[in-house]
């Protein structure tokens, strides 16, 4: 009989807010939690989960081939979340292990609604206005102009699960939108059968947009898809918002951008480097506002993972498929 030993790698809220799910975990076998750091080598990160065979993970630690060739008396990655940008699904299969990701739908609404509510947040300035505030500075009130939504032009890049929940929440304020994605998979019938929305090429919506959402997915092609160019390429005064991947956009072109006027601000919940430190450049201007990953969190969508990872772990022990398996599809 299989001896199940569960590691919960980097992961700060599984377990935390639902405790039946560590307990559900408990019941099939030893569970610890690891936090280590984001780069750690794959070699080194082995060698510390030797023995588990079983391992629920977050964004990061990246397991790649050198982190399976050590590693193979792993039976599954089980994601607390939909990417997966950060294992290398190829080596995996290769070694036996099975990686499965959240469906999509339990976090659309979580992430979309975020995109919104920072989005809004950094335009109105309400971060640094309620600082004053807090400050005993009520009469500084004038220098924290804003401006409106109504009337706008929308841009959504990466137009799938995500991205046309934003798009669809983008209309609520009578709103054009322009859409493209890089890789085009998802939701193809919603392009056509909305009239308010338009799907154009990137260089395009740059140009005409005064709002853009990144929700592309991360591979080598999109690594710095914004970058010093494409910010040229863009309409005077936009503001971004990236609640996909970090690295889809070039930080030094952004603060440049932002820092010169070109862009008006950036909102961010994901950071290409994780944990983000107080001393990062962004951290020092009003004209970003980055918040620590934390999209995913309402209590809806942190209980519907949770129940993922549980069903994964069960459903392995019990011998039964699993869902979203993305080592099936290579």
């Amino acid at each position: 009989m299989t001896e199940y030993k569960i590691a919960v790698v980097n992961s700060s809220s599984f377990g935390q807010v639902f405790k039946e799910h560590w307990t559900e975990l408990e019941a099939i076998g030893t569970v610890d939690r690891f936090m280590v750091d984001p780069n750690i080598p794959g070699k080194e990160l082995a060698e510390k989960l030797n023995g588990y065979n079983v391992i629920v993970s977050s964004v990061t630690p990246f397991f790649k081939q050198d982190f399976f060739d050590n590693k193979d008396e792993l039976l599954l990655i089980s994601r607390h979340g939909i990417g997966y940008n950060n294992i290398d699904l190829a080596a995996a299969k290769q070694h036996g292990t099975k990686v499965t990701i959240v469906p999509p739908l339990v976090e659309r609404n979580a992430v979309a609604e975020n995109a919104l509510a920072n989005l809004l947040s950094l335009v109105r300035q309400a971060t640094p206005s309620s600082e004053r505030i807090k400050a005993d500075r009520y009469e500084d009130r004038a220098q924290f102009m804003g401006h409106e939504f109504t009337g706008k032009t929308y841009g959504v890049i990466g137009c799938g699960n995500i991205g046309s929940r934003v798009a669809e929440l983008f209309q609520y304020f009578g709103a054009k939108v322009l859409v493209t994605d890089p890789h085009p998979h998802a939701r193809e019938g919603w392009f056509e059968d909305n009239p308010k929305v338009e799907r154009v090429e990137l260089d395009e919506l740059l140009a005409q947009c005064d709002y853009i959402s990144l929700n592309a997915s991360l591979n080598d092609e999109d690594y710095h898809m914004i970058n010093a160019e494409a910010l040229k390429k863009a309409k005077d005064g936009v503001y971004f918002v990236n609640h996909a991947r970090g690295a889809l956009i070039d930080e030094k072109a952004m603060l440049a951008a932002v820092e010169s006027g070109k862009v008006s601000g950036y909102a961010a919940d994901t950071m290409e480097v994780e944990p983000v430190r107080a001393d990062h450049p962004f951290l020092q201007n009003d004209r970003f506002l980055i918040t620590p990953h934390t999209s995913a969190y309402t209590y809806e969508c942190l209980h519907g993972m949770g129940e993922k990872c549980v069903a994964d772990v069960r459903n392995l022990v019990n011998g039964e498929p699993l869902g979203r398996e993305l080592t099936q599809t290579i």
